[in-house]
Formats: structure tokens, C-alpha cells, sequence
């Protein structure tokens, strides 16, 4: 439950550990340590935190994912520490169900289904630009995910 509960902070937030779009590597850095792979290419910064994505473009923030799909091996090295505490326990997907109803449960924060992806749903939290994509169709046999898993979640200041 505490993993549901921080991945509704993140989705109506719009922020990550008190980080938001317009971060700068510095505040992704003091917020989240130095264990980290970096992949720089020209103006453009890749931070990867395991299940966090930062990707910024001169300097700033534009896009964060929560690759919660990333899950399905454990834990192990993915969770940056300060965080650690909210990912106890868990054994594999994150339910979009019980994601959305602690999402929609005080009524001030909605989502909208957009056109989807081949074997995924998508949905936009209404007049933000955090979208998530939820598992549509049945894996593989052997593959940890369900239809109505949690795939990641899109935070972008692109509409």
C-alpha cells in the first residue's frame, strides 16, 4: 500500500521527492545522491535512478518517468534510497485499479482515458501533463504483468 499511496503523490502532484519539471541536475542530485547512470548527448541529460527517469535539455528538467514496470525483477538497485521505504514488499505490478480509486477518492483529481498504445491504455490526469500507461492485453505466459497493471507513468511539460 505505501507504494500505491507515493505513486498517487507522484501522479497528482506532478513531482518525484519534492522534484517537479525545471529540476535542475544539481536538485535531482542533492534530492536523490550520486547513484545514478548518466548518458549526456549534446544539450540533452539522461539521469537514470533505476525506476526514475530524468531526461533534461539545457540544464532543465523536461520529462520524468516512474518506469514501474522496471518492478517485475524486485527491488534490488532500482529504488534510490531516500525512497526505499515506500517499495518494501513489493513482490511484482502495481495494480491501476486500487491506483486509481486512491487517486479519485476525494474527487479533485480525474482521469481522462486517451487513445491507446498497442497492448496498453492510456490516461491523462484532466488539465495536467501527467499521463500513465496501464497494461491492456495478457502478457506472455512467464511475464510478470497483468492486464490493469501499472506500465510507468509520463510526467512532460508537452501537452
Amino acid at each position: 500500500m505505501r507504494a500505491t499511496s507515493f505513486l498517487a503523490s507522484v501522479i497528482m502532484t506532478g513531482t518525484v521527492a519534492g522534484l517537479g519539471l525545471g529540476a535542475s541536475r544539481e536538485q535531482i542530485r542533492e534530492a536523490l545522491g550520486d547513484q545514478c547512470l548518466a548518458d549526456q548527448r549534446k544539450k540533452s541529460l539522461r539521469l537514470d535512478y533505476g525506476i526514475l527517469e530524468f531526461n533534461l535539455f539545457a540544464g532543465r528538467c523536461e520529462t520524468i518517468a516512474v518506469q514501474v514496470h522496471r518492478l517485475a525483477n524486485g527491488i534490488e538497485g532500482l529504488i534510490p534510497p531516500v525512497l526505499s521505504a515506500y517499495f518494501q514488499g513489493i513482490s511484482r505490478g502495481i495494480s491501476f485499479g486500487a491506483l486509481r480509486d486512491e487517486i479519485e477518492k476525494d474527487g479533485t483529481c480525474l482521469l481522462e482515458e486517451l487513445q491507446g498504445q498497442p497492448g496498453y491504455r492510456c490516461y491523462r490526469v484532466v488539465k495536467s501533463h501527467v499521463n500513465l500507461y496501464v497494461v491492456d492485453e495478457a502478457a506472455p505466459e512467464g511475464d510478470p504483468f497483468a492486464p490493469g497493471d501499472l506500465w510507468s507513468i509520463m510526467i512532460s511539460g508537452r501537452g
